[in-house]
């Protein structure tokens, strides 16, 4: 695919740091007391030992690509998307009332999109009309959403009897159908929707029109100007359809998991998202394996943390996601440095 040759030394540093990283984690688990066959053969069976474990390791990874693929999108257009996590409340919020009212998923779904492109709406006026830092605007709306979060399941969203902080559950016609791997478990339509959605954004960016302006817009904004297009409209729909992608992913996540909307929904994973699609190299179609590594560090961590009884195991992939932040702009800044002859 157009795009993805030129890529190919990245994805073979990206591999390189990820296994780096990876020996760094086995050696901090060993000075734990833990051995590193041990480590490594309780990390697989947690996050893919069993059907239980796959279930729970794609319910990561479902929210994590469609961030990362929209955090992608946006930074192809030359805009970095620090508000995933905010615009992500802001589609479960959106679904859910969607949900209530309407009782059918693909309106909540529609409804989980658009109220993430109306989150991000602000900051990309700022960004395009006025030059202000995106990075900064969106990452503000992050705060603002989370306490927009706060009053409503402690306010006009809680659930009836008035003892939870959170909504009331969503109606049976609102759950995401699903597959059924077994009797007792499956794998919800989200999969399909997340992958297809990192496929389609490639196709969009590379195979059309819109996306070569949008591409171009931060690699030759002047070619853009000089061939009679506008980079700020450019620009505008890629910063647009990234908060549609984040916010499908928390009507989904409502719709597909959690049924309800509670705290747990800001846990960060906006964040973790920011780490996926920087070690995709902003590409989205690589937004899928990569998204499917944090999801088995999630996964993983969490069934070792219960395994062996380990302190502060939960914050374990979080440390993890720092280490290969870590390396991935430090190989970025040696490739932007300047050869010495």
């Amino acid at each position: 695919m157009n795009g993805l040759s030129g890529h190919g030394r990245n994805i073979g540093v990206a591999a390189a740091l990820t296994s780096v990283v990876m020996f760094l984690v086995l050696l901090m688990l060993w000075m734990l007391g833990v051995s590193p066959s041990e480590a490594a053969a309780q990390l697989f069976l947690g996050s893919m030992g069993s059907t239980g474990a796959w279930v729970a390791t794609l319910r990561h990874f479902v929210p994590i690509c469609l961030l990362a693929t929209g955090i992608s999108l946006a930074a192809r257009g030359g805009l970095w998307n620090i508000g995933a996590e905010g615009q992500w409340i802001a589609g479960a919020l959106a679904g859910w009332l969607a949900a209530s009212a309407c009782g059918h998923w693909s309106l909540a779904l529609l409804a989980g999109g658009l109220g993430g492109g109306l989150v991000v709406a602000i900051p990309t006026l700022l960004a395009v009309r006025r030059n202000v830092s995106e990075v900064l605007t969106t990452l503000m709306f992050n705060f603002l959403m989370l306490e927009v979060l706060r009053y409503s399941i402690a306010g006009p969203l809680q659930e009836p009897t008035g003892q939870f902080p959170q909504t009331a559950p969503i109606p049976p016609g609102a759950h995401l159908p699903l597959w059924h791997f077994t009797a007792a478990r499956g794998a919800p339509l989200s999969l399909l929707i997340a992958v297809l959605c990192a496929v389609l954004v490639q196709l969009f960016l590379f195979r059309t029109r819109q996306g070569l302006l949008i591409r171009a817009t931060q690699s030759a904004p002047r070619a853009v100007t000089t061939g009679g297009f506008s980079p700020e409209k450019a620009r505008f729909i890629a910063l647009l359809l990234s908060g549609g992608l984040c916010g499908l992913a928390g009507s989904i996540q409502v719709c597909g998991d959690t049924l309800l909307v509670d705290r747990s929904i800001a846990s960060g994973l906006g964040y973790t998202a920011i780490a996926a699609a920087l070690l995709a190299g902003k590409q989205p179609l690589w937004c899928i394996p990569s998204a499917f590594l944090f999801a088995v560090l999630y996964t993983a961590s969490a069934s070792l943390q219960w395994a062996r009884d380990l302190p502060a195991m939960d914050r374990f992939a979080l440390l993890v996601q720092g280490l290969l932040v870590l390396a991935i702009l430090a190989a970025l800044a040696a490739r932007r440095r300047p050869a010495v002859h």
